[in-house]
Formats: structure tokens, C-alpha cells, sequence
């Protein structure tokens, strides 16, 4: 299941972020090193300022695949903040028509135990899609983001527009800055490349109260 969450949702999938914020220590903090956290949870000021989390769950929500982190650039962002004096330019494309997707993080150790034949690589598609599905519901023309040269290939590979704007070569591996095309015939050309052409996205499901109480 693949769904997006807003602000006032996060106490009811409180447990849910828990996760992400545990996933995103592990990812960032501990194998990639491009940031520092303590409490074995990876939070930061951006998480303060209302964004959209994109979550892939299993059916009854209790378990967290996959997240990302989307935010409108009209507001300040991680990618015009920490890229700002490499790439100066990614601050022209501050803009409600543009967002920015980070904390893009799959955790592959959970997916092998619950689903072991399933591909890394199809989490990661179906991301993209679930994210290119959010961006045309809601008037998104182009997501501002960040990738490894890996992910890049990926995203590209799968019919992805992306423009590479600059690169950063302050982090472990560089990273590029890039502009994807959102809409309606971007996302057709993504469905056509893989084959794809059912909803990814979902509504944020209806709780089981066993659930919740878990989560509070």
C-alpha cells in the first residue's frame, strides 16, 4: 500500500513515523553518514514544518516499507537550504508549482523478511509512480530532488524526465540536484515504460483501533 499523509494525520500514524524516523537514522546516519542524529531517530527542522510524507506500508498499515519526505518550495526546503551555496540556482526554483522530495529511504532488511521474493527495485519504481501520482492530483509540475548516480539511473530507466541541474560532492558519494517533470503526460510516459498502468496511490487508510492504541 502506498499513500501520503498531511499534518493533521500524523498522530494517528504516529507509529508509522516512528518508523520512518528509525529507517532514516539507519539510512542516513549510520550507512550513508551524510548526517548525525541521536536517539537512533534521524528528525530534522524540516520535519517541523508541515510536510507531506509519502509511506509504502503493508495492507493493514502497520509496518513501514518505504518513505519520502515531499514539500512545496514556496517555503523554506532542505534541498534551497543546503544547496544553496553549491547550486545557487536551486534557489530560483522556489515556486507552489515545484516540490521537493527527500529522505527517500526503503528499508530492504524488513521488505526480504516479509515479502522475499519481492525486488528492491520494484519498491523504488513504485515510489516513483506513487510520487508522480501525488504531484498530478495535487498541481505539481516539477519535483526539485536529490540522487546518487544508482537512483538516477533508476528513475531515468523507469521514463522519468529529470533534468540534472548541479552536484554536490560534500557527501559520501556526489549527489546531483535535478528537476523532474510532474503531470499528466509525465506520468503516462513513467506508466507506459513499466507496464504500470493501475493507481499506485491510496488514500491513508481507516485504522484498526488495536492500532492505534499501539501507536499512542
Amino acid at each position: 500500500m502506498y499513500f501520503a499523509i498531511e499534518s493533521h494525520q500524523f498522530a494517528t500514524f504516529g507509529h508509522l513515523l516512528d518508523q520512518m524516523y528509525n529507517l532514516r537514522h539507519r539510512v542516513f546516519c549510520e550507512q550513508l553518514k551524510w548526517v548525525s542524529a541521536e536517539g537512533g531517530k534521524e528528525r530534522d527542522i524540516y520535519d517541523n514544518l508541515s510536510p507531506v510524507y509519502l509511506l509504502h506500508t503493508d495492507e493493514n498499515a502497520e509496518f513501514l516499507y518505504a518513505a519520502a519526505r515531499l514539500m512545496p518550495t514556496s517555503g523554506r526546503t532542505l534541498l534551497t537550504d543546503v544547496f544553496a551555496e553549491t547550486m545557487p540556482d536551486a534557489v530560483a526554483f522556489q515556486s507552489p508549482f515545484v516540490w521537493e522530495i527527500t529522505r527517500l529511504c526503503v528499508d530492504e532488511e524488513l521488505i526480504r523478511q516479509h515479502q522475499p521474493k519481492r525486488r528492491m527495485l520494484d519498491v523504488l519504481r513504485m515510489m516513483l509512480l506513487a510520487g508522480m501520482e501525488f504531484g498530478y492530483r495535487n498541481g505539481v509540475d516539477t519535483f526539485l530532488s536529490n540522487f546518487d548516480e544508482a537512483r538516477l539511473r533508476i528513475w531515468r530507466r523507469a521514463g522519468a524526465r529529470i533534468d540534472i541541474i548541479g552536484q554536490c560532492d560534500d557527501f559520501s558519494v556526489p549527489v546531483m540536484l535535478g528537476l523532474t517533470e510532474s503531470g499528466r503526460d509525465a506520468l503516462e510516459a513513467v506508466r507506459e515504460r513499466l507496464g504500470h498502468h493501475d493507481r499506485v496511490l491510496s488514500r491513508a487508510p481507516r485504522l484498526h483501533s488495536s492500532i492505534t492504541r499501539v501507536a499512542a
